[in-house]
């Protein structure tokens, strides 16, 4: 599944890579991803001054990916997007 912060819901972009991928989109409010912070591997100021919490890319994929998430590669970005991947419950 494709995660990110609800403040990212009009952005035509994300909901193209996921109708592309073949996978769903969920949205998570700025308390969810402060919750998963713990697990990110990198704080922000500029993202932190954006979105009022320090990671997105990290935090939502450690939000989608449940209880017992890690991160299994860390924040990664190209050309204005960014990423993350994180397992969690079993997987992990």
């Amino acid at each position: 599944m494709l995660c990110t912060i609800e403040d990212k819901r009009g952005e035509p972009g994300i909901a193209e890579a996921a109708r592309a991928l073949g996978i769903p989109l969920l949205f998570f409010a700025r308390d969810a991803l402060a919750a998963a912070m713990p697990g990110a591997t990198r704080s922000s100021p500029r993202v932190a001054a954006l979105f009022g919490v320090g990671s997105v890319a990290e935090a939502a994929a450690l939000a989608g990916a449940g209880a017992g998430a890690r991160l299994v590669v860390p924040r990664q970005s190209k050309d204005g997007v960014t990423c993350a991947i994180a397992k969690g419950g079993a997987e992990a």
